[in-house]
């Protein structure tokens, strides 16, 4: 299950019980749980995130509602969707190598206040680790993602024509080798799955982090977008 659909279900559910659950509660609270009720129903964000209804739902066939969805949606979106469903499986993004020193370790460790000495203590790191380094924090290799894939890059961004590319979150991470300090890292980007959604696209990415010079990657993300359109 998506996690609009996720969202879509316990709303609906809440919506369908609200009666029930107001008569559970004491009258002279009831009047606040309606006013929290409506509020959350009005908020724009949530509204938003409810409204993200996919092709696969309803009554209407699939192809009905792939029509429907083009009709709705501009010119963008429909070629971003052809675009990225061509590519499906296929390494569409390489980027150039970057060098994470223990210096930028050290800073990420003052900002997370993660000072383990297997971060940020190299004489320590040589004489008692098994890697013979200090190691960066996995954390520090995910919120490198977006400058590993020119996310953050206003003059290219990775998918032009959205109005605004929303962070939904992460389906699965792992990392497979320890990233040691002042080695060189690139991402590659593959798309894993494309599905029209109101107002725009969800789109899951994979992202794998490779070390130079190294077997296997120090990190592999599953990333979830929103792309509002």
């Amino acid at each position: 299950m998506s996690v609009i659909d996720f969202l879509k279900e316990k709303s609906d559910r809440l919506a369908k019980n609200k009666d029930e659950i107001v008569e559970l509660i004491q009258p002279q609270l009831r009047g606040y749980f309606n006013e929290i009720f409506q509020s959350a129903r009005n908020n724009p964000w949530v509204n938003w995130s409810l409204d993200q209804k996919l092709l696969t739902s309803g009554s209407d066939t699939a192809t009905t509602q792939s029509d429907r969805w083009i009709h709705e949606s501009n010119d963008n979106a429909v070629a971003m969707l052809k675009n990225l469903s061509n590519s499906l499986g296929s390494v569409i993004f390489t980027g150039n190598w970057m060098s994470v020193e223990q210096e930028r370790i050290n800073q990420f460790a003052e900002v997370t206040e993660d000072q383990q000495w297997i971060h940020t203590d190299p004489e320590r790191a040589q004489a008692e680790s098994p890697f013979k380094s200090t190691i960066a924090h996995g954390f520090l290799t995910l919120s490198l993602l977006p400058k590993l894939t020119n996310a953050v890059d206003s003059e290219r961004p990775p998918y032009p024509g959205a109005k605004m590319v929303v962070n939904m979150g992460l389906n699965q991470v792992r990392f497979p080798y320890p990233l040691k300090a002042g080695a060189n890292i690139r991402a590659t980007k593959k798309i894993i799955s494309v599905t029209p959604v109101r107002r725009g696209l969800e789109v899951t990415e994979e992202i794998t982090v490779e070390i130079e010079n190294c077997r296997r990657p120090a990190c592999v993300a599953q990333t979830l977008l929103l792309l509002v359109y």
